[in-house]
């Protein structure tokens, strides 16, 4: 993982290490990360559309191939060029081939402008991108957490969520009991989100955390 980290990094593991017993602990076991994602912003969403109810290795397959047709990179101007079909043709399902289309096409006007969105809020961004029929709002956090905005909470988020119940000793990982625990990481979700993230990148979700008790 890179160490490139987010604006307020170290005021953000010092608000964890003091709200969070076990947060803290997290944070001393893996030290310091940082995420960066220096793709291109279509291309980063036009992959995590691809990969939205895929495994890794499926959704890799497929962006590899997508690159290809696109000749070596997924860029707005390449995808405009295909149909549905065509994109189709490398294993996207038709909806999400609808999508990507519409998002392409939508750059490609003009009408959606990477610079000028990242000057919005959160909420702003959100409504922005999931007005596009087939992007939600777990694809929008990850446009978010990819932009560094520090507060983004991504509950839907499988593999987060699997590090939260095991660093947490619990079973109820609802988004309400997610928010809950959030409320004490807040306003550096996202902080707290790479270090769960990075938790599970390590493989230590098969080491045993200690009791609250023993913190």
């Amino acid at each position: 993982m890179s160490t490139d980290n987010f604006p307020d990094y170290a005021v953000g593991v010092a608000h964890l290490q003091k709200r969070d017993k076990k947060m803290a602990w997290l944070i001393g076991q893996i030290g310091e990360v940082g995420f960066c994602d220096r793709k291109e912003d279509f291309c980063f969403l036009a992959e995590q559309i691809i990969g939205q109810m895929l495994s890794v290795k499926a959704a890799n397959t497929i962006i590899a191939r997508l690159a290809a047709l696109c000749g070596g990179e997924i860029t707005a101007q390449a995808v405009c060029r295909f149909s549905a079909e065509e994109l189709k043709s490398v294993g996207i399902s038709g909806r999400k081939a609808e999508c990507m289309r519409a998002l392409a096409q939508a750059v490609q006007r003009g009408d959606l402008d990477f610079g000028r969105l990242k000057d919005l809020s959160d909420r702003d961004i959100t409504a922005a991108l999931t007005a596009f029929k087939g992007i939600g709002g777990w694809t929008a956090k990850m446009y978010l957490y990819k932009i560094h905005r520090p507060d983004v909470l991504p509950f839907e988020d499988v593999i987060l969520l699997s590090a939260y119940r095991w660093l947490y000793r619990t079973k109820d990982d609802s988004p309400a009991a997610v928010k809950k625990r959030a409320q004490k990481w807040s306003p550096y979700c996202s902080i707290a989100s790479m270090f769960l993230y990075e938790a599970a990148e390590r493989g230590l979700l098969d080491k045993e955390v200690p009791r609250l008790k023993d913190l």
